[in-house]
């Protein structure tokens, strides 16, 4: 996945593993981070992940919950073939059977044409930007 976005040091991806599974296991088990996978003919072709952030309650998320979807990532041979959007509407099926009244995601090129296709919009009112402290 990270590859495919641009993200080429394998270094660097060696170095954030182990945080990453030690992220995995905490979060996992107490549904703040949730993971679907896509299986055809016993293997594995796809899958997505879906954090729940408890946010201060706003316009938008009253209850202050926002369902933040990541990891959304498909076997280049297998794409294009409706994968990728049953995942992620079967994710905004949880999300409304939650009453999570916001979704968010970071959106590649590749996949920003479901996306919106699915009703996701970009946020003129309030793009992120980011600071790198280290």
């Amino acid at each position: 996945m990270f590859v495919d976005m641009g993200y080429d040091d394998a270094e660097t991806l060696d170095r954030v593993e182990p945080s990453w599974r030690a992220y995995f296991a905490e979060q996992m088990p107490t549904g703040v981070f949730r993971v679907w996978i896509a299986v055809i003919e016993h293997q594995i072709v796809g899958c997505i992940g879906l954090v729940m952030h408890s946010v201060p309650p706003a316009m938008g998320a009253h209850d202050g919950r926002v369902g933040y979807i990541m990891n959304l990532v498909i076997e280049p041979d297998m794409r294009r073939r409706g994968i990728a959007e049953s995942l992620l509407t079967h994710v905004l099926g949880v999300l409304r059977e939650e009453s999570v009244s916001v979704a968010t995601l970071h959106a590649s090129r590749e996949g920003r044409r479901l996306y919106e296709k699915l009703g996701f919009a970009l946020r003129d009112i309030a793009p992120e930007m980011v600071l790198r402290i280290h």
